[in-house]
């Protein structure tokens, strides 16, 4: 009896051990957040919390978030990293502006509006804009540590000041769509290390020689690489001597475009990895070719 009762005890102690035991919180609960509710829509109003990293929900109340709202998380200076659910639209007007260590932004693929200001006075150091962004506010991006960018097709102007003081902006490439740029669009910018990538003739060609800023040609306008060869001029990814060859000749030139975009004649054909920016990454998968360890994407 003696020992079934000892058992029985063991059997309570661990129980009451079990539910002494806290069960963990993730970072940013939705109840950190306030939202209004619009046409069956949530926005994000507000955020209570004081985490370093943060992550929006996709759903609060059992509606879909679709947007972060004015001010939402102006002057948090706790937020260092931000997680924005795939849900998220429009970034409404200085929505993280004066969250002066955010520097971590994970964009969601179906933004299409960035509102003013919306990270103005953050030390947000890289930005993947996604293909369905149609509209960039006035300051944007003001005072940024953004150091390139890819615009998307989809915009036909950029606004005043939306790269203003980004002094750490060494490569900006710019769509053919975009017609109209501001005079103060890059505001106090670095003219020594700011290279403008696009296409001749555009508007980013005539604003980088009116306002004394380095420009880097994109000869095709319709790139299309299948095994990287373009379907539409033929051009040769990597060949950058036109030889008709890839090899360790393309290589060396490239890293010279590399370490100076200004000098590339086509920063199509020399974007390697066709992410839209040249940099030491296109010099890593070119010499990946050459010697044969990856091959181009079908």
């Amino acid at each position: 009896m003696k020992i079934k009762a000892l058992s029985i005890i063991v059997v309570l102690s661990m129980l009451s051990a079990l539910v002494l035991v806290p069960l963990p919180v993730s970072a940013a609960e939705p109840i950190d957040f306030t939202y209004e509710v619009v046409d069956g829509k949530a926005t994000i109003t507000g955020y209570a919390g004081s985490d370093a990293e943060v992550t929006v929900p996709g759903e609060i109340g059992e509606y879909t978030v679709t947007e972060i709202g004015e001010h939402a998380f102006f002057g948090n200076n706790a937020i260092e990293k931000v997680i924005l659910p795939d849900s998220i639209e429009t970034i409404a007007d200085q929505a993280f502006a004066s969250c002066n260590r955010l520097h971590t932004v994970t964009v969601p693929k179906n933004l299409t509006k960035i509102g003013a200001y919306v990270f103005m006075e953050t030390i947000l150091r890289d930005f993947k804009m996604p293909d369905r962004v149609s509209f960039i506010g006035e300051g944007a991006f003001f005072g940024t540590k953004l150091t390139y960018i890819n615009l998307p097709a989809l915009l036909t102007s950029l606004n005043s000041a939306v790269f203003g003081l980004c002094s750490e902006l060494a490569y900006i490439r710019i769509p053919a769509s975009v017609t109209s740029i501001d005079a103060q669009c890059f505001y106090l910018c670095d003219s020594n290390l700011l290279t403008i990538v696009g296409y001749t003739g555009s508007a980013a060609q005539a604003y980088a020689e009116e306002h004394g800023f380095a420009f880097a040609s994109l000869v095709c306008k319709n790139h299309v690489f299948s095994s990287g060869v373009c379907s539409f001029c033929g051009a040769l990814l990597g060949d950058l001597n036109k030889d008709g060859t890839v090899n360790a000749d393309d290589y060396t030139i490239l890293v010279g475009y590399v370490n100076d975009p200004a000098t590339c004649p086509d920063v199509s054909i020399a974007d390697v990895n066709q992410d839209g920016i040249l940099d030491i990454y296109d010099r890593l998968f070119l010499l990946e070719i050459i010697t044969g360890v990856s091959t181009w994407p079908v």
